[in-house]
């Protein structure tokens, strides 16, 4: 279904725009949505209510709800842009209800996003949301995040693969690289674990204001550099450990590029890819001279641990 509801709303304010997709329409239809809103997408489990003393708990078969914001209100015609557009990609199928549109007055935009975050943790990182206080205790390290439009809060099972396997992988005093860097969480984590330095890039210009925002509010700047782009922007120096929590299609199209910026014995944690897409990244990665290690695997997500063994 690609019928909409929506509410009208005054110039300067924000539309948020949600959609209830399968778990293999996930990555195209974030795709498409960004490009609409000109942001990243937040990428959220169905939760279910189980009373009103009870809690909750996730329901992890359920489709997630994608939300992302666009600058002002969505005309008629830019929703039947955004509908077709779905549907030329073959994106119908995957949508299990209406796309909504909900007006947010724009004092009140950040307010939004906060109420979907809470702590979270991968291993020993703790990811703390900038408006929540907490202290590490023992060896934890602890990740303090606003992450506004930006993709990369914890939540999703490819942030948290590429967490978890840094905390194992990671060699002390590495130079790193952060491709895609949405929010910095991965970049901001790397350092936090022990790398000496980290260049961080997106081509999203609200990522690249939110990773900034976050290296500063962690305290990080003279370690961790933001760069607007993607590999045309990063310096050519090799690196001992690359992030690419990105998609599919943009692995694929980078491998051989992303090799050449890894020294040998270099770790790269290449995520964001769906079930559905695991053959054609793996052959891309050892076309390019990368072995693959691992392929780690939450619900239909994959992310891709592979080494640089040759020159």
């Amino acid at each position: 279904m690609l019928e909409t509801i929506a509410t009208s709303g005054a110039p300067g304010s924000w539309t948020e725009i949600t959609a209830r997709v399968l778990p293999e329409g996930v990555e195209p239809v974030a795709d498409i949505l960004a490009a609409f809103s000109g942001g990243g997408v937040a990428i959220e489990p169905h939760i279910e209510a189980l009373g009103p003393d009870e809690g909750y708990t996730l329901d992890e078969t359920a489709p997630p709800l994608l939300r992302a914001f666009a600058y002002g209100p969505v005309s008629v015609a830019r929703r039947r842009a955004l509908r077709r557009r779905l549907r030329a990609a073959g994106c119908g199928p995957w949508l299990t209800g209406a796309l909504r549109y909900r007006i947010l007055r724009e004092e009140d935009w950040a307010e939004a996003w906060k109420k979907h975050y809470d702590i979270e943790r991968a291993g020993r990182i703790v990811i703390r949301p900038a408006w929540i206080d907490y202290a590490a205790v023992g060896d934890e390290v602890v990740v303090s995040l606003d992450p506004g439009m930006a993709f990369g809060t914890g939540q999703h099972p490819t942030t948290r693969m590429c967490l978890l396997a840094a905390q194992e992988l990671l060699p002390a005093g590495a130079e790193a690289l952060d491709l895609g860097c949405g929010s910095g969480i991965l970049a901001i984590a790397a350092v936090k674990l022990g790398a000496r330095r980290c260049m961080a890039a997106d081509i999203e210009e609200q990522a690249v204001s939110a990773a900034r925002a976050n290296v500063a509010l962690n305290g990080l700047e003279d370690r961790i550099t933001v760069v607007s782009g993607s590999l045309d922007a990063v310096p050519s120096v090799p690196f001992d450990f690359v992030f690419a929590n990105i998609n599919a299609g943009t692995i694929i199209r980078l491998a051989s590029e992303l090799t050449s910026r890894m020294r040998p014995g270099a770790i790269l944690l290449a995520g964001g890819a769906i079930a559905e897409r695991e053959s054609d990244v793996r052959d891309a990665l050892g076309r390019a001279g990368l072995g693959m290690l691992d392929v780690l695997a939450d619900e239909e997500w994959r992310t891709f641990v592979a080494r640089r063994d040759r020159l």
